[in-house]
């Protein structure tokens, strides 16, 4: 007889993973993929000058729990400050806490049907209910998304623009547009992982510090870092301040 007691709700959820990795797969066959597309990894690597840095790093210890340094060059970049930025174990880590900040039991969240699965697994774990959208038109449908959040009161709508796994997408300026629909209650997540791939205009053209939106980018795609795992989340500072509360220190 066991003697660990799960919790009702961990007790409910299936015995299923979001992402069966590569390696796993391959042991499972016995033998080598040809090439790996599944996760849609940078085969150029990462730039030698990143590679150079991260020789140099003191592997032995700990770092910096604030990210001061990479907050700061990424507020430079992106012409905000560094109270506007948060940084995490890849955005799925992000959006675990994301997801631990504003989901209890219950609670509604709304997402596109077939959209990236990870988001949809913490939202499982931490009891809420999710609400599917379907695609139109092989694409994202933003605006059945907000009407879809109206009708359920979500406090989270996930989108990503360009989509994960369809590499859709649509201008900044028309998701701008359609944001007027979203509901005063709802959090827009805006996954853009991919937008430094996407079309000039394709991110949104919006103050980072607009409160219906948490927007979401990473070092593992276009910079070719995805093993380092460092993504970073650009939003309200009140709202990315809340993070302190919940996230991994040491991440």
């Amino acid at each position: 007889m066991s003697r660990f007691r799960l919790t009702p709700l961990a007790q409910s959820l299936p015995d299923t993973v979001p992402f069966v990795g590569p390696e796993t797969q391959e042991r499972a066959m016995g033998r080598p993929f040809d090439a790996r597309i599944g996760a849609n990894e940078n085969v150029f690597g990462a730039s030698p000058r990143a590679r150079a840095a991260m020789a140099e790093t003191e592997i032995c210890m700990y770092g910096d729990p604030e990210s001061h340094d990479l907050r700061h060059a990424l507020a430079r970049h992106h012409g905000t400050t560094p109270a506007h930025i948060v940084v995490g174990e890849g955005i799925d880590g992000l959006l675990g806490y994301l997801v631990r900040l504003f989901v209890a039991q219950g609670d509604a969240v709304v997402t596109s049907d077939g959209a990236y699965p990870t988001f949809n697994y913490h939202v499982a774990g931490y009891g809420g209910v999710l609400h599917r959208v379907p695609y139109r038109d092989d694409r994202e449908d933003p605006r059945a998304l907000f009407a879809r959040a109206a009708e359920v009161d979500a406090k989270l709508v996930y989108l990503a623009n360009p989509d994960n796994p369809m590499g859709s997408w649509h201008a900044g300026a028309d998701l701008a547009a359609a944001m007027e629909d979203l509901p005063a209650g709802s959090l827009l997540v805006l996954d853009e992982a991919y937008v430094e791939c996407a079309p000039e205009g394709t991110a949104l053209p919006l103050p980072l510090d607009d409160p219906r939106v948490i927007r979401l980018r990473t070092f593992s795609k276009v910079y070719g870092m995805a093993g380092a795992r460092v993504g970073y989340a650009m939003g309200a500072p009140d709202l990315i301040a809340a993070f302190d509360k919940v996230r991994n220190h040491f991440g």
